[in-house]
């Protein structure tokens, strides 16, 4: 096969030849994105079976981007997959399995944190920054827009958890921030403001290049976190 620097690749007649076909990864994110947004603001309500056939059918597409954004859900912890019995929503947590995410969030953000003080980006203080604006807060709280608040939460500890450099720690922490999304619990009286104040202490550390300071900053976040859903919980 030859290739023409207009024509691009042809075959020996003549004849244009594509070459490989588009991508359907892009089909596949809205997908997702459609499907996490009910499955988050519990449209699709916990434990729900999801029909793969009917959900393709709503959507007004084939079964292929489904059965690929399911595959992604399960990955994040929002669907779940048994054998013979196909998708469903996943059940909420009880308040052990939302401890044991703490837990494990306490093991792995205090020392994420510490690191990615040691020599912060520009770049990365910037859009850590954006995220911890405090007039957008503000304007989120007053407005009640709890999915955008829960959305800056992920994005300002993914960015943390980047800066550092381990792509296993973003990626796991991602799903297990994902998995917590649903228990936000911004819609008490102070929590976010609350919430937001401790984000930009782990931001002042970092921006100083503190790594102690910022470990510390962290713990304490998550810890009144672990508090404010615990606190939620029993009422």
């Amino acid at each position: 096969m030859e290739t023409t620097p207009q024509d691009g690749p042809i075959d020996r007649s003549g004849q244009a030849s594509i070459g490989r076909v588009p991508q359907r990864s892009v089909l596949a994110d809205e997908v997702y994105r459609i499907l996490r947004e009910n499955l988050m603001t519990h449209r699709i309500e916990p434990g729900a079976r999801l029909n793969l056939d009917q959900l393709a059918r709503d959507l007004h597409v084939s079964n292929t981007p489904v059965r690929q954004a399911l595959a992604r859900l399960e990955a994040d912890g929002l669907v779940t997959k048994e054998p013979y019995r196909g998708f469903a929503a996943s059940p909420l947590l009880d308040s052990r399995a939302i401890a044991e995410l703490y837990d494990y969030r306490l093991l792995i953000e205090p020392p994420t944190a510490a690191r990615a003080a040691r020599r912060p980006k520009p770049e990365v203080v910037s859009e850590l920054d954006e995220l911890c604006d405090g007039d957008t807060i503000d304007a989120l709280i007053e407005a009640g827009s709890d999915d955008s608040l829960g959305d800056r939460d992920i994005a300002f500890h993914c960015a943390i958890a980047r800066e550092a450099g381990n792509t296993v720690v973003l990626d796991s922490l991602a799903a297990a921030l994902t998995r917590m999304r649903l228990y936000t619990v911004y819609h008490r009286h102070g929590a976010a403001s609350q919430a937001w104040d401790e984000h930009r202490a782990v931001l002042e550390a970092i921006r100083a290049g503190d790594p102690e300071a910022a470990a510390l900053a962290m713990r304490a976040h998550l810890t009144s976190g672990l508090d404010r859903v615990r606190d939620a919980i029993a009422n």
